[in-house]
């Protein structure tokens, strides 16, 4: 590897490796904690009584369905970006599947937060939503351990769309007409 047009080429495409493997982890943590959660259990969403929401609907599970997809595509998509396989993928395709996950992921975070500010410093008591705390937890007056493992969640999801945001970045900046969506 020897030549100044192979050192300077291998930047964006080692950031993009990078971006893509951090969000990969990130991505897998998300899946492992919603099993856990799937499965009862409990750490990390505080003491409130209905924290984890029940599919009682077809409506609801729809929803499900589809937010199932959308963690397989957000887990293979950014390991794909590190692997030969992954060139199979058209650039425009994993752009577009990234910069949806980054908007998804840190919208959902970004009003988590807001909410929990707004309702902390008593600017708007019932939130971005207009619900009381006792329709979102089961409890009128949740502790600090719930309120702040909320933030929690809330900020591994702004984490989330930070990561995928920047493999989006980075990938983009390496677009050429015929270059692959992976490099070496």
């Amino acid at each position: 590897m020897s030549g100044s047009g192979t050192a300077a080429g291998a930047g964006p495409a080692r950031q993009t490796r990078r971006a893509a493997l951090a969000a990969f982890v990130w991505a897998v943590v998300f899946t492992a904690m919603h099993v856990y959660w799937f499965a009862g259990g409990r750490f990390g969403l505080g003491d409130a009584p209905e924290v984890v929401p029940r599919a009682t609907s077809t409506s609801d599970r729809i929803q499900g369905a589809v937010i199932t997809v959308m963690f397989a595509v957000g887990i293979v998509l950014p390991l794909a970006l590190t692997r030969p396989w992954g060139r199979r993928i058209p650039r425009w395709a994993a752009l577009c599947c990234l910069w949806t996950g980054c908007a998804l992921v840190a919208v959902r975070g970004g009003a988590g937060l807001l909410d929990t500010a707004l309702r902390g410093t008593g600017l708007a008591p019932h939130g971005l939503t207009g619900l009381t705390y006792e329709q979102i937890t089961g409890d009128a007056h949740p502790s600090a351990y719930t309120i702040w493992s909320g933030v929690g969640v809330d900020a591994y999801f702004v984490l989330g769309g930070i990561l995928y945001g920047l493999t989006a970045l980075w990938l983009g900046r390496g677009a050429r007409p015929g270059r692959p969506v992976t490099a070496e």
